[in-house]
Protein backbone atom coordinates (compact mmCIF):
# COMPACT_ATOMS: atom_id res chain seq x y z
CA UNK A 1 0.00 0.00 0.00
CA UNK A 2 1.18 3.33 -0.70
CA UNK A 3 0.96 7.03 0.80
CA UNK A 4 -2.13 9.22 0.15
CA UNK A 5 -0.61 12.97 -1.71
CA UNK A 6 -3.41 15.44 -1.26
CA UNK A 7 -2.61 18.72 -3.34
CA UNK A 8 -5.46 22.17 -3.85
CA UNK A 9 -5.26 21.25 -7.45
CA UNK A 10 -4.40 19.35 -10.36
CA UNK A 11 -3.02 20.07 -13.83
CA UNK A 12 -4.48 18.54 -16.74
CA UNK A 13 -3.24 17.03 -20.18
CA UNK A 14 -3.65 20.94 -21.98
CA UNK A 15 -2.02 22.58 -19.12
CA UNK A 16 -4.98 24.35 -17.06
CA UNK A 17 -5.06 24.00 -13.69
CA UNK A 18 -7.77 22.45 -11.73
CA UNK A 19 -8.49 23.78 -8.42
CA UNK A 20 -10.19 21.67 -5.83
CA UNK A 21 -12.78 24.78 -4.87
CA UNK A 22 -14.05 25.12 -8.65
CA UNK A 23 -15.31 21.11 -8.36
CA UNK A 24 -16.48 21.26 -4.27
CA UNK A 25 -13.64 19.88 -2.85
CA UNK A 26 -10.72 21.20 -0.17
CA UNK A 27 -8.22 18.94 -2.07
CA UNK A 28 -7.84 15.88 -4.75
CA UNK A 29 -6.14 12.81 -2.94
CA UNK A 30 -4.32 10.13 -4.69
CA UNK A 31 -2.28 7.37 -3.90
CA UNK A 32 1.60 7.54 -4.46
CA UNK A 33 4.32 4.31 -4.24
CA UNK A 34 7.09 6.47 -3.23
CA UNK A 35 7.10 10.02 -2.24
CA UNK A 36 9.86 11.96 -3.60
CA UNK A 37 11.69 14.66 -1.41
CA UNK A 38 10.47 18.52 -2.58
CA UNK A 39 13.21 20.17 -4.89
CA UNK A 40 14.59 23.08 -3.05
CA UNK A 41 14.01 26.50 -4.68
CA UNK A 42 17.43 28.20 -4.62
CA UNK A 43 17.19 32.13 -3.88
CA UNK A 44 16.36 34.27 -6.79
CA UNK A 45 19.07 36.78 -7.82
CA UNK A 46 18.96 39.82 -6.45
CA UNK A 47 16.38 38.46 -3.50
CA UNK A 48 16.94 40.48 -0.09
CA UNK A 49 17.25 38.30 3.18
CA UNK A 50 14.58 40.26 5.33
CA UNK A 51 16.22 38.76 8.76
CA UNK A 52 19.58 40.44 8.30
CA UNK A 53 18.08 43.72 7.55
CA UNK A 54 18.11 45.68 11.06
CA UNK A 55 15.33 48.65 11.90
CA UNK A 56 16.43 52.18 12.31
CA UNK A 57 15.83 53.21 15.79
CA UNK A 58 15.13 57.01 14.61
CA UNK A 59 12.78 56.53 12.06
CA UNK A 60 8.98 56.03 13.22
CA UNK A 61 6.66 52.99 12.34
CA UNK A 62 3.62 54.07 9.95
Amino acid sequence: MGTMICRPFITLKNGRRLFAHEVGKTAFCFEVEEVKPAKSRAPLQGELDLDSIEPDDDSPLH
